[in-house]
């Protein structure tokens, strides 16, 4: 007697818990399309440079050599979101970026 009593205790307590931890919101990561200004922009550093991609860190620029070394564009100054980023139309290829 005091089994069955014990067991649907644990059952009522198991599903009170799924059903709490199915009925909470996760956090899943949302994907947010790029501003057409940052894709302005994008488009503008790729047409500058011969690279295929390039990174944003800190609000700077920095591009990968063959050779694995990073390299930063200094004299640009534009305002983007940290990330990495493709040259999809680039139609160059260069011998120095990678």
């Amino acid at each position: 007697m005091y089994l069955i009593k014990y067991l649907t205790f644990i059952k009522h307590v198991t599903l009170i818990i799924i059903l709490f931890f199915g009925c909470t919101k996760s956090n899943k990561k949302i994907y947010s399309p790029p501003l057409k200004d940052s894709q302005r922009k994008v488009s503008i550093i790729c047409k500058q440079t011969d690279a295929s991609h390039f990174t944003v860190r800190n609000l700077r620029l920095w591009f990968r050599k063959n050779t694995g070394e990073e390299i930063e564009l200094k004299h640009n100054n534009f305002l983007l979101q940290d990330g990495y980023y493709f040259c999809t139309e680039q139609t160059r290829f260069s011998k120095i970026l990678d």
